[in-house]
């Protein structure tokens, strides 16, 4: 699990199982008091089938998000993500 700092917001990687297979995450939060996880599905319609994939993904994903939107939105400097 990676992490980055945003000027408002922190963002980290994140792999987890689901049945089968596993899926890649980035989770953000606001640095605003009280405020929520958000888990942003990377490489929509990917499915690993090793957790190490997965958070190799979510790496991957992390090392391109360029910014994090006020509307949580993410930016990356790939439209793969």
């Amino acid at each position: 699990m990676k992490r980055r700092d945003f000027p408002d917001h922190v963002a980290w990687s994140k792999a987890c199982m689901n049945g089968d297979h596993a899926l890649a995450f980035i989770v953000t939060q606001s640095r605003s008091p009280e405020s929520e996880l958000h888990f942003h599905l990377v490489y929509d319609g990917s499915h690993f089938s090793r957790l190490s994939e997965a958070d190799e993904a979510a790496d991957d994903a992390l090392d391109k998000l360029v910014q994090i939107e006020r509307n949580d939105d993410l930016v990356f400097s790939s439209a793969r993500c």
